[in-house]
């Protein structure tokens, strides 16, 4: 990847599905110590939640999510974007694991990470965990499943595990990954919300 290339070339070819590691990589490279020196200084080592790790081990996420959304139109450039993104990033993970603590179980962090729960009820019901678990088994993908297990429900230390070894586990890049969850995500969101279990 040219490193004459854009911000805007770049975010474009993430959205157009062209060159996107070498994009990412790139946009990485460039932008990646706002969003750490945001984070370092939005939550304090040792915070009791631990979302500062969450947010540094999946940093290449947060960009390449910035990137999808990232509007050049609105005359804003994408190191200023990314930087909003990430202070939103550190409210909204410390919020979550707040809530962690509360009903610190596997289910409760895949629950909250994907807004499948409303954030006044810290506790499941049992029958649309089991709902949502079958939706995952019986994906046509296989690799839904080997995504959504290595995520929640084999993270060590009680914590996410992060995209970066989801992907390399997988042996598929980190967009990828991130693009068959997100699909499957929308699926669980449909069938709750047509059955009516969940207010989502």
């Amino acid at each position: 990847m040219s490193p004459y290339c854009t911000d805007k070339q770049l975010t474009d070819n993430l959205k157009l599905d062209v060159d996107i590691e070498e994009s990412l990589q790139e946009l990485i490279n460039r932008h990646s110590g706002i969003f750490l020196d945001i984070v370092t200084s939005y939550i304090p080592k040792g915070s009791a939640t631990g979302c500062r790790e969450d947010l540094i081990n999946d940093l290449e996420y947060y960009v390449y999510n910035a990137g999808l959304k990232y509007d050049h139109t609105k005359k804003t450039k994408f190191s200023t974007f990314l930087g909003n993104e990430a202070k939103w990033a550190c409210l909204n993970q410390y919020n979550k694991n707040k809530k962690y603590l509360i009903a610190d179980t596997n289910e409760s962090r895949f629950m909250y990470e994907n807004n499948l729960i409303s954030q006044e009820k810290p506790f499941i019901d049992e029958s649309v965990l089991n709902k949502i678990f079958n939706i995952i088994d019986h994906h046509p993908d296989k690799r839904v499943q080997k995504i959504f297990k290595l995520r929640y429900v084999e993270p060590k230390f009680n914590k996410l595990t992060p995209w970066k070894k989801v992907s390399k586990e997988l042996k598929m890049s980190i967009q990828g990954c991130i693009n068959i969850h997100n699909s499957a995500i929308k699926i669980i969101r449909k069938e709750l919300k047509n059955a009516h279990e969940l207010d989502i």
